[in-house]
């Protein structure tokens, strides 16, 4: 009898030992695709919907260095996020004062981005780090997104205007809204014609009110300017005409402002205080954008700085007719930007060059 147990007992393990590398195999299995749906976007972590707009602005990158830790739960898709510490130029230049060497060192190791999270080490007193982290205006380096938890940057080439030529492209412009015939592109400073995505806004003022302001977009600083002058003669209308006369008699009194946008980044976060310490009104005007349409807040004067973001946004909304919660709405996207301005101080007189950062 006891051997005839001991041989039962061994027939019934050997079932037992092989269900259970069975199911070992399933768990391998169901692993490997549960890791190909992640992978492939099918499957989604609770925290995902956190961090959509960040990981869509980081999809299809190169690698992208990262100053601080990444989020946890931040899917980049196949674009590389490294340790900033891996790319020693970068972080030499992130400790110095010369955020255009950080644009240079990033282009030099072919990195895609520098991603800068919350909770970052600023470095010392100074150091382009404590502005990136502090969300302030840095030079050759712009934001094109940044939230509560992050911010992306990019190296970007400003555009700059002598005050020479601000001068003589507020007197073009003053020509051809008078009746003048506009001068073709090739005659415009190579700075000024060079092809790249831009946008220019004009303003009529009287005095520091501004009456009417229109900006347009095109393949270049030149092509902007004079589709914008087009589109303030077209939109001198009869109830500018009640309160001013025509254009050609309001420009003997009334002053202009040119002003170049930069530095257009993604606000990914819509309170308050994020606003406040993202678009500082004394540097940043902010916009958004819904479906094709791009409003905007004037940038800040040198007189005045720009309304507080919050409020500025959530009036613009308003005026536009977005309805509630106004600026609260997915469908729209908040910017900010900044712009280099070209500031009549009298009408047909001396020409001020303005960008508080």
């Amino acid at each position: 009898m006891a051997r005839w147990h001991r041989a039962r007992d061994v027939g019934t393990v050997r079932p037992v030992r092989r269900y259970g590398w069975i199911g070992l195999v399933l768990l391998g299995l169901l692993g490997g695709l549960w890791g190909a749906s992640w992978r492939l976007g099918l499957v989604r972590a609770p925290w995902h919907a956190r961090y959509a707009e960040l990981a869509a602005q980081l999809r299809d990158r190169g690698p992208v260095a990262v100053l601080g830790r990444a989020p946890l739960g931040l899917l980049a898709g196949d674009t590389p996020l490294v340790p900033v510490g891996r790319y020693p130029a970068v972080s030499r230049a992130l400790a110095g004062g010369d955020s255009a060497a950080v644009a240079r060192a990033l282009r030099a190791g072919r990195v895609d981005g520098l991603l800068v999270t919350a909770g970052a080490p600023a470095g010392p007193s100074g150091a382009v780090s404590s502005a990136l982290v502090a969300l302030r205006p840095t030079g050759g380096l712009s934001a094109v997104y940044l939230d509560a938890e992050a911010a992306l940057y990019e190296p970007a080439e400003r555009v700059t205007v002598s005050p020479e030529d601000a001068r003589r492209l507020v007197s073009v412009v003053r020509l051809v809204l008078g009746g003048a015939t506009a001068p073709p592109e090739r005659l415009f400073p190579e700075a000024i014609r060079r092809s790249r995505s831009a946008e220019v806004a004009l303003v009529v003022r009287d005095g520091h009110e501004a009456i009417l302001w229109r900006s347009n977009r095109a393949g270049s600083v030149a092509r902007a300017l004079l589709d914008v002058t087009f589109a303030v003669l077209d939109a001198w209308t009869s109830r500018q005409q009640a309160r001013h006369g025509s254009l050609r008699d309001a420009l003997r009194s009334r002053t202009l402002t040119l002003a170049i946008f930069y530095d257009k980044g993604v606000l990914g976060a819509r309170d308050a205080a994020f606003l406040r310490r993202a678009a500082d009104p004394r540097v940043w005007g902010v916009g958004f954008e819904r479906l094709t349409s791009w409003e905007y807040v004037l940038p800040p004067a040198p007189w005045a700085p720009a309304p507080e973001p919050s409020e500025a946004l959530g009036r613009l909304a308003r005026d536009r007719g977005v309805p509630s919660p106004g600026i609260q709405r997915p469908q729209l996207t908040l910017y900010r930007y900044r712009a280099l301005q070209m500031v009549e101080e009298s009408a047909g007189g001396p020409v001020t060059l303005w960008d508080h950062s």
